[in-house]
């Protein structure tokens, strides 16, 4: 018999891509304003922002994908098992990713003179494979999986995802990533978060010659 209601995990999986996309939004505008030289690099924003992305997605949410909707889903439904092959495939890329921007941040804030155009590309094609992982589950495998999956099958997918300690993180580690997504967002720069603006790599020099806001 097919699942005729929502189940837990369903949403625990929306509201984790919502929280993922959130994050992905706001590292790609804010790195677009820096690339403008609209805004001074926010070091701490990005570092908070790396680790999220570092242990939420590729630690945490991508693991019980793996382990618990994708296998289940295989069985009930072979006509995605190329995408979820495919998805697999892209949250072994995500730790290499991650990893890679994270040693490319930390050139750049060391102040390598190339080394903000390394991340600037990187951080870029990052972004766009996120985006393009969050459409494939939202589009195809969440739908397929509300078809075609059984209540025997939610049940255990279910208490997979409810459940909140983690031989990694400890107990509750989803209050800890609520606690910095939400430090992200209060770090962040106006408008993509709650944090004062620095000035301008422009303004800066306006200043240094004594033109303050004149010319702004």
């Amino acid at each position: 018999m097919q699942a005729a209601t929502r189940h837990s995990a369903y949403d625990i999986i929306r509201n984790e891509h919502r929280a993922i996309a959130a994050v992905v939004h706001c590292f790609e505008q804010i790195l677009k304003e820096v690339r403008d030289d609209a805004l001074d690099p926010p070091f701490d924003v990005f570092e908070l922002v790396m680790r999220y992305l570092a242990e939420f997605p590729d630690r945490f949410h991508h693991p019980k994908e793996d382990d618990f909707l994708f296998p289940a889903l295989a069985d009930r439904d072979p006509a995605v098992g190329e995408v979820i092959h495919e998805l697999q495939q892209q949250h072994e890329d995500c730790v290499r990713k991650t990893a890679m921007l994270v040693q490319m941040l930390a050139a750049w804030k060391a102040g390598d003179a190339d080394a903000f155009k390394a991340f600037d590309q990187a951080a870029r094609e990052y972004i766009a494979f996120q985006w393009e992982h969050i459409r494939l589950e939202e589009t195809q495998i969440l739908p397929a999986a509300r078809e075609k999956l059984t209540e025997t099958d939610w049940e255990a997918i279910d208490a997979a995802f409810d459940e909140n300690d983690d031989p990694i993180f400890g107990a509750n580690p989803q209050a800890a990533f609520n606690g910095l997504f939400r430090k992200i967002v209060a770090t962040a720069p106006a408008p993509w978060g709650l944090g004062t603006r620095r000035e301008a790599k422009r303004q800066n020099v306006l200043s240094r010659i004594g033109l303050g806001r004149k010319l702004s």
